[in-house]
């Protein structure tokens, strides 16, 4: 059975499982406490028995402690850059359950060198004491991380067992099934804390999940799926204070259907939505750049938020949105035309402080009124409420 290095789901998201592989490396302060105690308690072995096999031990603990801070390191430098091609999350879990693996077998070996080399009850049992300790927090750390888990316990506690079963102590055979049942007992929390984690996790990722669906529907115009009003005057307050902030252009095209009254009367609803529908679309495929926002204003009306653009290239898009739906032929035998059309009105400002959005609209409706009165099926621009020049001269004055 393939034991995961690291917990996965088809829910998770990337940064969930970069967060996943932090949980295991973001242990610098467990890390130095352990290896620390681990020398302290090489180096009372040593004292109180003075055998080089200690000295071997302490010597490997701080070059794998060094060697562990080291990697952690580099660990940090790659979550924060995430370059192309570089090592996975997967990766530097499988990295870190290595070296947690070469740390518990270094201290295995000295659970074994006192078990059969000392023979001293009173330091056995010390050492026994600081691996439990040990190990059951490893339970909970290591918890994103079930072959950490079970290869830090299998490591450290079965050499364990062999030793104390084969020990000439009885007492000491008396401790072989009590690690025995420590170690299923520390397995079963490192995969209980596993399995809330990973639980929590996912259920963050699918309320985050449908908060974003939520939002999209809530800015979203349920008949022509396009922007709402909604998304629109979001959106125009946000670009509003972009321009004020650097006297920049912006420029609002507002769209109205001709005759569409006409056209409900004499297609019916139904055909009236499709033919809202098919306007959205060429409207919306007239914009250009991802930056404009093509919006339903209401009913049968349209609006296009572009910003950054002077009065030329606003008419050229509510030009190219007027004849995209005129070649489109979309019949309409209510109209004089023949035809569904469209009348566009254009404002375009360089706002100031004093100024606000409302009038900003009203002056691009005042322009689409005087294209209805024009006979429909035109374009008419507003004068400019402002222009770039006259707002940069505020702003110097």
């Amino acid at each position: 059975m393939r034991v995961a290095v690291l917990l996965s789901s088809r829910v998770l998201s990337e940064a969930q499982r970069w967060q996943l592989a932090s949980s295991l490396y973001d242990q610098v302060r467990s890390l130095v406490e352990g290896s620390v105690a681990l020398l302290a308690t090489l180096a009372v072995c040593a004292y109180y028995k003075d055998w080089w096999g200690f000295w071997v031990l302490a010597a490997a603990t701080g070059v794998v402690t060094i060697v562990r801070l080291l990697h952690w390191r580099r660990f940090v430098r790659a979550r924060r850059d995430r370059r192309a091609g570089a090592p996975s999350p997967e990766a530097w879990a499988r990295s870190y359950t290595i070296g947690i693996c070469v740390m518990a077998s270094l201290w295995s070996s000295l659970v074994s060198s006192v078990t059969f080399v000392v023979a001293d009850m009173q330091l056995l049992m010390f050492v026994l004491l600081i691996q439990n300790a040990w190990i059951a927090g490893a339970g909970i750390r290591n918890a994103a991380s079930p072959s950490a888990i079970l290869g830090q316990t299998l490591v450290t506690v079965v050499p364990t067992i062999v030793c104390t079963f084969c020990g000439t102590s009885l007492l000491v055979r008396v401790l072989s099934p009590g690690c025995f049942v420590f170690m299923l007992v520390v397995l079963k929390i490192g995969r209980f804390y596993g399995v809330q984690m990973l639980s929590l996790m996912e259920s963050e990722q699918r309320l985050a999940a449908a908060n974003a669906e939520l939002l999209k529907l809530s800015c979203t115009d349920g008949l022509t799926g396009i922007a709402n009003r909604r998304a629109f005057d979001e959106r125009l307050a946000a670009d509003w204070a972009f321009a004020v902030r650097d006297a920049a252009d912006i420029a609002v095209v507002l769209v109205d259907v001709d005759y569409f009254k006409r056209y409900n009367d004499h297609y019916g609803h139904l055909a009236g939505d499709d033919c809202l529908r098919a306007i959205a679309r060429h409207v919306s495929g007239s914009v250009l750049r991802a930056s404009d926002l093509p919006a339903r204003y209401g009913g049968e009306e349209f609006v296009v938020l572009l910003r950054g653009n002077a009065d030329q290239g606003a008419s050229d898009v509510a030009e190219r949105m007027r004849r995209a739906v005129y070649d489109a032929n979309l019949p309409h035998a209510a109209s004089p035309i023949g035809r569904v059309t469209i009348s566009v009105g254009v404002a375009t400002t360089a706002p100031g402080l004093d100024d606000v959005p409302a009038t900003f609209i009203t002056l691009a409706d005042q322009a689409l009124y005087r294209a209805k009165q024009g006979g429909r099926n035109q374009v008419c621009v507003a004068a400019p409420m402002r222009t770039r020049q006259e707002a940069a001269a505020i702003y110097t004055a």
